[in-house]
């Protein structure tokens, strides 16, 4: 009887080994809150809403066009939009 309850209590063990050497393979599990977090802080930076230069009008971040110019980036509503201020300040 006793030997059973010491097979089973090695095999339960073998068990957690065997499954954090896995899990250190693959990388580190992240908790579940961290990932909503990351995805929550990932979705509010781009849903935060910024200015086109040209018309003015406030887009969200995750549509709109993004430019790089001088070493400066723009966010516009349109290609049109990043055409004109393309036009209107040449590098």
């Amino acid at each position: 009887m006793y030997r059973l309850f010491l097979i089973i209590f090695l095999l339960i063990v073998l068990y957690f080994l065997l499954r954090q050497m896995f899990r250190g393979v693959t990388g580190p599990i992240r908790d579940e809150r961290s990932i909503s977090a990351d995805s929550a802080e990932r979705d509010k930076e781009q849903d935060q809403m910024v200015e086109d230069p040209v018309c003015h009008t406030f887009v969200p971040r995750r549509i709109a066009v993004i430019e790089q110019m001088g070493g400066q980036t723009y966010f516009f509503c349109s290609k049109e939009c990043a055409v004109t201020f393309r036009s209107q300040h040449p590098v």
